[in-house]
């Protein structure tokens, strides 16, 4: 619970400096628990959107703009 507690808080704080500089950012490798609480946390942001790329292992989370 802790885990999911620090991730949405990270998403969140990620999220915002997305929208302020407009710039994406990619997150570090994570398994497949830990994006899907990402994704979900910012499923509804009217700044951001998520989208995962790579293969696992090396799968990872991005956050970009929404234009």
């Amino acid at each position: 619970m802790k885990r999911e507690e620090s991730l949405i808080r990270y998403a969140n704080k990620v999220a915002r400096e997305v929208a302020k500089t407009r710039k994406t950012k990619k997150l570090d490798y994570m398994n497949p628990y830990e994006r899907r609480i990402i994704h979900s946390t910012l499923q509804n942001d009217k700044f951001v959107k998520t989208h995962s790329e790579g293969v696992d292992p090396y799968r990872r989370l991005v956050i970009e703009y929404k234009k």
